[in-house]
């Protein structure tokens, strides 16, 4: 990650700072923050107070010490992974670097449009009742969001052609979509990307931020789930094509 700071921590920094500076009284020089992660990827800040005459010395601050840990239950079940903050971050980081590619953002575009159409159907998936704000909208599970791809990019002036892939063991499908330019490759999860989730009052959640870690170039950032991580073995799991029956559709 380098000397890389994610948005979010600077915001919280900036404006703990402030607010910190206000209440005692003090320089903006009296007070320094570290962005930092810990042993369990957590994100941190660290504040420094320098000593005053006259003030309390304090010399270390923490707040926001965890952003939170996601985890979550991958295809059939079998699967468990933990995405952390450190990893999340970097996955993002990728993601603003491939928004540079004027490629890239249209194929986006697309997905994107597609993601804010449709909701996850929890029912036909997993037997799970859920409720929509939004009663009316487009309803699907991996393979609708796959079709979906396909006929939106078949006629697109960048794509020379869009394979959808499937696992029956993993119960999952997805897309490979292939690129004029210079055949490039575009690993796309439109299901993952739009991150669905059900709130505390059993409503599915719109689309959040869009999901960094599956739209990609790199095909070992997608297989990764952009760094989930097996809980028990700590290693990288390999999920979409490394199952073992993931075949393209013909």
């Amino acid at each position: 990650m380098g000397d890389f700071i994610p948005k979010y921590a600077v915001k919280k920094a900036l404006q703990y700072k402030k607010e910190f500076l206000q209440k005692n009284f003090m320089a903006a020089s009296d007070l320094k923050y570290r962005f930092f992660y810990n042993k369990k990827d957590d994100a941190c800040l660290e504040f420094t107070v320098t000593p005053k005459t006259g003030y309390v010395f304090k010399e270390l601050t923490w707040i926001g010490c965890t952003w939170g840990v996601t985890k979550g239950i991958i295809g059939n079940g079998e699967i468990k992974y933990t995405l952390t903050k450190k990893l999340s971050d970097k996955a993002q980081r990728g993601m603003d670097e491939r928004r540079k590619d004027i490629v890239f953002k249209e194929i986006e575009k697309v997905v994107l449009k597609i993601a804010k159409e449709y909701q996850y159907d929890f029912k036909s998936a997993y037997g799970i009742s859920v409720k929509y704000r939004r009663p009316n909208i487009k309803k699907a599970i991996c393979g609708g969001y796959s079709d979906t791809v396909a006929e939106k990019l078949k006629n697109n002036s960048l794509v020379s052609r869009v394979e959808r892939w499937s696992s029956a063991r993993g119960n999952h499908a997805w897309n490979v979509i292939i690129l004029k330019n210079k055949q490039r490759k575009i690993y796309c999860d439109a299901t993952w990307y739009q991150g669905n989730n059900i709130d505390s009052e059993g409503y599915v959640m719109d689309i959040p931020a869009q999901n960094p870690v599956n739209l990609t170039y790199d095909l070992n950032e997608f297989n990764s789930l952009g760094g989930a991580l097996n809980s028990a073995t700590k290693k990288l799991l390999q999920v979409h094509f490394a199952w073992a029956d993931a075949k393209m559709e013909v």
